[in-house]
């Protein structure tokens, strides 16, 4: 045939046309041979931060409440230190002993308890050395306090001056502000980077379906003369994106996990739990979903770019 309309003259030709597999060689196109690795250090990086934003939430989120669920007494040895060891000892026991019997009836208070000079050496020992070195040190007593509905952290305050005006009281509100505002400027980081590392995949797919587009310009020439539609052009491209971005998403995937594995057991050994939330159902359905969203998402990305270009041309 001569005349290049015979396939919009011909229904059975075009059945036959549009069954056929593909009339364009893409799978050999040297330009789209890059985008399965991009796709898999894009989607690498994307887990990772997941990963990390779902740590930060779930640990910070523990460590502010058990932090808000207590406060401290610190007594110090202000005024004891011309007396021998064992009288000034005798000295600030009695003072801890006078406030927690005082306190303890206070509403408001659920638990009042001096923390054992053991508790407080394996707690110091890290960082100060073995217990025979923290016990010659002039280390104030602490006293735990678990407040309940009803604490009135002022009247606590005023009572505790009342009784001893030389102990201190520790309130973490302070702490807590500062972390859940350190947590929350990481937490956005961690979502601009997510929001980033996706555009950046869906450009690599905008820029191979491009390429491609400009190497096979003649072929999609010559496609358009025999009757070739310009969604069929598209659904060629964006089936070979699909497959192209799923195998590197999944990629990614595999080498995303793994490594998330080893961080993760290192932070055991170091006395770092891992965090109950990458285990929940929907962290998990948030990770097997990676693949196929970005697959999703770049096939439609190279069918409008694909359209945009034919129809300019």
């Amino acid at each position: 045939q001569t005349d290049g309309n015979w396939l919009r003259q011909d229904p059975k030709s075009i059945m036959a046309f549009r069954s056929q597999p593909s009339h364009l060689p893409l799978d050999s196109d040297s330009s789209t041979r890059f985008l399965p690795s991009i796709v898999a250090l894009m989607v690498a990086l994307l887990t990772f931060s997941i990963v990390g934003l779902a740590a930060l939430h779930d640990s910070v989120g523990k460590w502010s409440g058990q932090i808000e669920g207590s406060l401290s007494i610190q007594v110090p040895l202000t005024g004891m230190a011309d007396r021998d060891p064992e009288e000034r000892e005798q000295a600030l026991q009695a003072t801890v002993d006078d406030i927690i019997e005082q306190l303890a009836d206070m509403p408001g208070i659920s638990r009042i308890e001096e923390l054992s000079p053991e508790t407080m050496s394996a707690l110091l020992e890290p960082w100060l050395g073995p217990d025979e070195i923290v016990s010659e040190l002039p280390i104030p007593r602490i006293i735990e306090i678990t407040p309940e509905t009803g604490f009135n952290f002022d009247m606590l305050e005023r009572r505790l001056g009342e009784i001893a005006p030389e102990a201190v009281l520790d309130d973490h509100r302070i702490w807590i502000e500062r972390i859940a505002d350190v947590a929350f400027s990481v937490e956005l980081a961690l979502m601009a980077l997510i929001v980033v590392l996706f555009g950046a995949t869906m450009l690599s797919v905008v820029f191979a379906t491009r390429s491609g587009l400009s190497i096979h310009r003649t072929i999609i020439e010559l496609l358009h003369l025999i009757g070739a539609q310009d969604s069929y052009i598209a659904g060629q491209f964006a089936r070979h994106n699909l497959r192209l971005a799923f195998f590197g998403a999944l990629i990614g995937l595999l080498i995303a996990l793994p490594v998330s594995g080893v961080i993760a057991w290192l932070g055991l050994r170091a006395g770092w739990p891992i965090p109950t939330l990458v285990f929940s159902p929907l962290f998990i359905g948030i990770i097997i979903a990676i693949p196929f969203v970005v697959a999703g998402v770049a096939q439609m990305t190279a069918k409008r770019t694909v359209l945009r270009v034919l129809r300019r041309m």
